[in-house]
């Protein structure tokens, strides 16, 4: 497939797609022992919403920003404290678990690979893989730094 091919989805096309990632992350929660799967519903409808809403805003609002930024927002909106029904916000995404629900994402993400990014990536090769490490262990050990930092201050 080209490059032209592919091309943005509708709105209704991106309600599908994420409709079948719920469907995925609903099979994930029930592959991780989950015992009452209706208790995550609707969970997963205010995270359908969410989604939802932050695309809409992407359609109305003037500029160019990325979905996620409007995305990131609407869910940062919504459970704020003060604002009505922040509780019942927190209590139903509270009910889902992390790692049920991201698996699916991430596996989608992954198959979203073009076949330039995985050619890309046998280019950098060993020195790739190293910088990785250093990155993840830079940003481990700089969060730990910030943390023991904040934790002085605070005691």
């Amino acid at each position: 497939m080209t490059e032209q091919a592919l091309k943005e989805p509708s709105f209704s096309g991106k309600a599908h797609i994420l409709v079948v990632t719920l469907a995925l992350t609903l099979l994930a929660h029930f592959a991780a022992g989950t015992e009452n799967l209706v208790a995550i519903l609707p969970g997963l409808g205010l995270l359908f919403l969410i989604v939802m809403v932050g695309y809409g805003l992407v359609k109305i609002m003037p500029g160019k920003l990325p979905a996620l930024f409007w995305i990131s927002i609407v869910a940062t909106l919504v459970g704020l404290p003060g604002i009505p029904g922040t509780a019942w916000v927190i209590e139903t995404i509270s009910a889902l678990s992390f790692v049920a629900t991201i698996t699916p994402v991430l596996a989608i993400a992954a198959l979203g690979l073009r076949r330039s990014d995985v050619n890309t990536f046998r280019q950098f090769g060993l020195q790739f893989v190293v910088l990785a490490i250093f990155v993840f262990v830079g940003t481990y050990l700089g969060s730990a730094l910030m943390a023991q930092l904040v934790l002085g201050v605070i005691d």
